[in-house]
């Protein structure tokens, strides 16, 4: 699975596994709230675990949780998606299309996350491209004021394909305004374990890299 972090961090906000489950995260409140398993590490356990959306869901709905967050994971597979608000004593799923009093405008096929009006702009600009929209349009949905003046990463998963585009901020653009790059979680995985090459003369098969 595919990680989008920094050195040193162990844990996960933004990630996709070989199984085509994607899953990224917003904050909200619950300060000290901690008696539960921290969200970070609760990310790494669903991309390590999960082979669908069912068995993702059910990973975070039977952990013990902290604090607020908001999450949307997809499978590509499957080709669904599901929001969840979770709290240590709540745990909601909103289906695409479905309508949810913080989500007022529902979206058919879609599931849409963001808060005030950084959710009306985002909701606007979906439906201004409403079955038209590709990788590029995706990115450009999150140009400002849907991202904040302190967004530091934006990444937009096609789980389907296994694709991803990543952006870090950089010391002038918040992550969203910086051209992003574009991975295949595939062919990365296939990089770092390359297909076995036969040894001269027989006996064991050598491998040409170790990953770990």
């Amino acid at each position: 699975w595919v990680n989008v972090s920094y050195a040193g961090f162990v844990g996960s906000v933004t990630a996709m596994n070989e199984r085509g489950i994607s899953l990224g995260e917003m904050g909200g409140r619950g300060e000290g709230r901690w008696d539960g398993k921290p969200m970070a590490q609760l990310v790494r356990e669903v991309m390590e675990q999960a082979d669908s959306l069912e068995e993702a869901v059910r990973l975070m709905r039977e952990s013990p949780r902290t604090c607020e967050y908001y999450y949307v994971v997809a499978s590509g597979r499957e080709r669904r998606a599901v929001g969840i608000a979770a709290t240590p004593d709540s745990f909601e799923v909103v289906e695409g299309g479905q309508y949810h009093p913080l989500l007022p405008h529902p979206v058919p096929d879609a599931v849409i996350l963001s808060a005030g009006d950084r959710y009306e702009t985002l909701v606007a600009r979906v439906m201004q491209q409403y079955g038209r929209i590709d990788a590029r349009s995706a990115w450009r949905l999150m140009d400002r004021p849907v991202a904040m003046t302190s967004n530091i990463h934006c990444a937009l998963f096609a789980p389907e394909t296994l694709d991803l585009w990543v952006a870090h901020a950089n010391s002038r653009d918040v992550a969203a305004h910086v051209p992003p790059v574009h991975f295949n979680l595939r062919e990365l995985l296939d990089q770092a374990h390359p297909a076995p090459v036969a040894a001269a003369g027989g006996g064991e098969t050598p491998t040409a890299l170790e990953a770990r």
